[in-house]
């Protein structure tokens, strides 16, 4: 395991030393169902080297490039004050009911056309984060797995069509002519690495704002951008990455094998005091702030500002349409993924909590 916000960096800018190809493992009873799945998700960016990753990247990079993603802006905001409207002062679950649908009808506007096309995204996004949500529950995870599959044969048949196509998967098909597949695997990316991270970011930084009775009343315009930063840095969605080793090196004078599998933490590189003075404050106006939550180098996450203005456009609407909010009952937390920080719900009401908390 790698800790260190050093050591972490020195890894994730050295992809020749340290391989991105290490591909999740999809348990036996589920290979055939799931292969048009697994075979689309082995091409994905997360799990490639240069140079194949150089040329997969360049054209996601473009689709959401922070010119093009701040085109979309206004219809981001306007989605999340809609959303923010519809909450129920006496109490909901930031997750399930504004984080959830506001990230997945984000992605939905760049993968599918308005209509049965996006309904169907939506259904499937849901099913997807139940199955996350509740992996100990057979019938989630069913769920979950025919979305898995629904989801990919949709993405094929968007493609397979002739219709037009919506912005993303028409931008990489221009990109890969003739290359169905790789188009479609990096628009099927974007619904699960896009929704689920995009939704836990959200949830996790309403959950770090309501932990202190102060936070929530000092989040303003003017705080909001360093706010997003800072809760990304202390409650990421993602803890960390996986990466192979392809010679014998080491890491601050640790050996380490060629061959070994390193889990590299960006999250306890977040909090290295070392590169963060005083590094468990929650500090808004942190400048500057090199946490490694959207990883570095060459697989630095190429929707990191699409993420971002979600978050942004989330946090201003639901500071506005509450501008007292506090918990309300027990938060649960995923428990069976060891990499994914992230509540499973987070109930919430307007007003102050407990003794004014």
């Amino acid at each position: 395991m790698v800790t260190g916000h050093a050591d972490v960096t020195a890894v994730l800018r050295d992809p020749a030393t340290f391989s991105s190809a290490v591909v999740p493992r999809v348990p036996p009873r589920d290979r055939a169902r799931l292969a048009g799945f697994t075979d689309w998700s082995a091409r994905w960016l997360f799990f490639q080297d240069p140079p194949e990753h150089s040329v997969r990247r360049a054209p996601v990079s473009r689709a959401l490039s922070p010119r093009t993603v701040s085109g979309l802006a206004p219809s981001i905001d306007d989605l999340a004050l809609r959303l923010a409207a519809r909450l129920p002062a006496a109490g909901f679950d930031v997750l399930l009911d504004y984080a959830h649908p506001l990230a997945a009808r984000v992605v939905a506007g760049l993968l599918c056309r308005p209509g049965p096309e996006t309904e169907a995204f939506l259904a499937r996004a849901r099913a997807l984060e139940r199955a996350d949500a509740d992996a100990r529950d057979p019938a989630a995870r069913e769920a979950g797995l025919t979305a898995m599959a629904e989801a990919t044969q949709a993405v094929r048949d968007q493609l397979a069509s002739g219709a037009r196509l919506a912005p993303v998967p028409a931008h990489l098909r221009a990109a890969w002519p003739g290359d169905d597949d790789t188009a479609g695997a990096h628009s099927l990316m974007l619904l699960f690495a896009g929704v689920e991270t995009t939704q836990n970011l959200v949830a996790n930084a309403v959950h770090l704002l309501l932990l202190d009775a102060s936070r929530w009343p000092a989040l303003t315009p003017a705080t909001l951008a360093g706010t997003v930063e800072e809760a990304t840095r202390l409650a990421p969605p993602v803890l960390g990455v996986l990466r192979r080793a392809t010679r014998e090196t080491a890491l601050s004078g640790v050996p380490v094998a060629a061959g070994a599998e390193l889990v590299v933490m960006t999250a306890a590189a977040n909090r290295d005091p070392a590169r963060f003075p005083d590094p468990e404050r929650f500090d808004p106006s942190r400048s500057p702030n090199p946490h490694l939550s959207f990883g570095l180098g060459p697989h630095y996450c190429p929707g990191a500002a699409l993420t971002r203005l979600t978050a942004q456009a989330a946090l201003t609407a639901l500071r506005a349409r509450f501008p007292r909010l506090s918990l309300d009952g027990p938060v649960t937390w995923r428990a069976h993924d060891p990499i994914v920080h992230a509540p499973t719900s987070l109930p919430v009401r307007a007003g102050p909590g407990p003794a004014g908390g």
